[in-house]
Formats: C-alpha cells, sequence, structure tokens
C-alpha cells in the first residue's frame, strides 16, 4: 500500500542522489582522467566539492524537514542531482566537470535526512526499521546501475551521466506524488531550537567522531579504488566494472541493518561491520585478480550501506525528539570527512602512491571501529 509506494520511492531517489549523482564519479575517474588529463591530486579536489555541496546541503536539508516537511527538500534534491549530472554529461573541461560534480554531491544532503521524518511519518512504528533500511540501500541500487550503464557507455561517459539525469528527473517526480509537506510533530512550535547546546548530550561525542572517521575512510575508497585497480592491480576494464557491480549488489545486504539490530543489538553489529570495511581494503591492497577484487568490492558494499544504515538509527535514539535534525548532524560530519578525504588521499597517491593512501585508510578504519555506541539497542526509536 502507501507505505511500500513511499519505501520504493525513497529508494528511488537515495538511488540517483546517492548511488550516482556522488558515488559514480569514481567509476568513471579513469575514463574522465585519459580525457580531460586529471592528475590524482585535481581529481581527489574535485571529489571534494561534491562532498563539500553534500556538506552545505544538509544543513538545508534538515532545517526544509523540520520546518517544511520532506517533500520540499527531497524535491530540489532531485533537481540538483538532475542538474549536475546533465552538467557533467556536457562538460568538456575540468571547470564545468567541477560545477557539475559539486551541484551533483549536494543533491543527497537536501534529499536524505528529511527521509528520516518521512520515514516516521508514513510507516507503522513496528515496520519502521526494515522500511528504513530498505529506502537507505537505495545508495546500493544505483551503483548497480552505473556498473552496466558504464559498459554500456564504453568511452562515451558522458552518455551515461545523460541517462543517470533522466533517472534522477523521475525519482523525484515520483516523490513529489507522494511525501507529505508540513513541519514535523505538527507545529513548527513544537521543535526544539537548534543550537549547539543541543547537539552537546550524552552518546552525541562518539557519534559524531565516529561519523567523521567513517566518511574520511571511506571516500577514499569510493573515489580511487577503480583507479587503483585500473592501474596497479592491473584489471581489465571490463573487470573493474564488474568489480563495481559488486559493491552495489553486496550493498542491498545493508538493507538488513533492522533486523541484524533487532536480533544482536546494535553496538556488536556496529563494531563487526565497522571492522569489516579495513578488511575489504586490505583484500584491495592485496588483489592479484578479480576473484579478490570481487570479494573486496562485495565486503565494502555490504559494510558500508549497513554502517551508513546504522549511524541512522544511532543518530535517531541519539536525538529521538527532533530525529532528522540529529541525522543530519551525523551526516554532515560523516561528509566532513569524506570532503577531506580525497585530495589528501589524491595528494598523497601523487607522492607516495595510492597503495600507501590505501594503508593509511587501513589503519584509521581500524580505529574507528572502537568508537562506536554504548548503548546495544534494539530497535529504530527506544
Amino acid at each position: 500500500g502507501a507505505e511500500w509506494r513511499f519505501v520504493l520511492a525513497g529508494l528511488a531517489i537515495v538511488a540517483a542522489t546517492y548511488g550516482l549523482a556522488r558515488y559514480a564519479y569514481g567509476l568513471f575517474l579513469p575514463a574522465i582522467q585519459d580525457e580531460l588529463g586529471l592528475s590524482a591530486a585535481a581529481s581527489g579536489g574535485i571529489a571534494a566539492l561534491s562532498y563539500g555541496g553534500y556538506l552545505a546541503a544538509t544543513l538545508a536539508g534538515s532545517a526544509l524537514s523540520g520546518a517544511r516537511g520532506p517533500r520540499l527538500p527531497v524535491i530540489l534534491g532531485g533537481a540538483a542531482a538532475t542538474g549536475g549530472m546533465a552538467l557533467i554529461s556536457v562538460s568538456e573541461n575540468v571547470w564545468t566537470l567541477a560545477a557539475g560534480v559539486m551541484i551533483a554531491g549536494a543533491s543527497p544532503g537536501l534529499a536524505y535526512p528529511p527521509l528520516s521524518d518521512a520515514t516516521l511519518r508514513l510507516v507503522r512504528r513496528e515496520k519502521q526499521s526494515r522500511a528504513y533500511a530498505i529506502v537507505n540501500a537505495g545508495t546500493s541500487a544505483g551503483v548497480v546501475m552505473a556498473g552496466p550503464l558504464a559498459l554500456w557507455a564504453g568511452a562515451d561517459w558522458r552518455a551515461a551521466w545523460g541517462v543517470f539525469a533522466l533517472f534522477a528527473f523521475c525519482a523525484a517526480a515520483c516523490n513529489a506524488k507522494i511525501l507529505p509537506s508540513g513541519p514535523y510533530g505538527g507545529c513548527a512550535a513544537t521543535l526544539p531550537r537548534l543550537r549547539l547546546q543541543w547537539f552537546r548530550r550524552k552518546g552525541a561525542t562518539a557519534l559524531f567522531w565516529s561519523a567523521g572517521v567513517f566518511g574520511a575512510t571511506t571516500s577514499i575508497y569510493w573515489t580511487f579504488a577503480p583507479d587503483f585497480l585500473s592501474e596497479e592491480s592491473p584489471l581489465s576494464e571490463f573487470s573493474v566494472k564488474l568489480f563495481w557491480v559488486a559493491v552495489g549488489v553486496a550493498g542491498f545486504g545493508g538493507a538488513m541493518a533492522g533486523d541484524l539490530v533487532r536480533r544482536f543489538g546494535l553496538r556488536k553489529v556496529f563494531c563487526a561491520a565497522s571492522l569489516a570495511l579495513p578488511a575489504a581494503t586490505a583484500l584491495l591492497l592485496t588483489a592479484n585478480g578479480i576473484g579478490a577484487a570481487l570479494m573486496s568490492g562485495a565486503l565494502f558494499g555490504a559494510a558500508f550501506i549497513l554502517v551508513t544504515g546504522l549511524f541512522g538509527i544511532w543518530s535517531m535514539n541519539v536525538f529521538s525528539d527532533r530525529p532528522s535534525a540529529g541525522f543530519g548532524a551525523a551526516f554532515f560530519l560523516i561528509s566532513a570527512g569524506q570532503m577531506m578525504g580525497p585530495p589528501l588521499g589524491g595528494l598523497c597517491a601523487d607522492h607516495f602512491g595510492l597503495a600507501s593512501t590505501f594503508a593509511v585508510a587501513l589503519i584509521a578504519g581500524i580505529g574507528a571501529a572502537w568508537l562506536r555506541p554504548k548503548k546495544d539497542l534494539r530497535d529504530i526509536l527506544e
């Protein structure tokens, strides 16, 4: 019924904004570098613009959703994804490419935080964990779409981005029909004021530090893994696209976040999934063929989507009085880390090689696993 229409529409907009507008850049990076002559540092700098756009937009997405309801910011996010990816598809130089990447990268910041409000408003309590986790797995759907489309487009990467823009437009149109408007809780006056002091509460410190480290370490994988496999493994172009599809397909396992939390508790699941990310990086570093590369991609994809889902559940518990604001703050810090990761990784790669960059990310990822929830929560809101 109406709940599943929301889940499918939410999954589609997450696929368009996260899976395509934000993360598909790394898949096309080798072809874009060849055509536009980008260094690793320049490539990382452009990726940082994507995360920087997201950083600014996350604040707007959370604030708009609280004051006006989820519908408006999700539509604006879909418009940013459509416009940014259309600009990438016609880019002839580094400046146009950078502008398109930044606008497209802003789109999930607008569209994603409001989906937590929408889940609480449109889905029955007993189904909220599962519904939210499925919507969150939209990132995987977008990544899976990107692989075959990249193979279809071949060297013509612009054609693929044009198709991505069309999909984003359709996803935004679907959400415009389904999502509610109006402030959370029925009245804007019922919302707590968003001051710095409001964010200083029990459980928030570990959440925020964990989010930042997670963002920095995973953004290096998203941005440079295809380039690493193309240059240093080396794998064929088809194998690299297959690796990307493996990342996406495995990510659907992240839709089990709610079920896993109910069974094992948030703390245990979060720790195990966080350790799986550096394990995936270790596999990437030692990959000497398609088998190890696919295992690395599958492990990373599943763990990444699972951990983002767990951050959503964790943040909504810490900030249960205004879930989209706490959710937005956690994902703001994930993006702050993601904005720093690619340019630093690119500089490190230019001086010491990509392998050294991934080794640093691996060590930091192991440390991040100890920043975990204190409570073993077993529901989306307790």
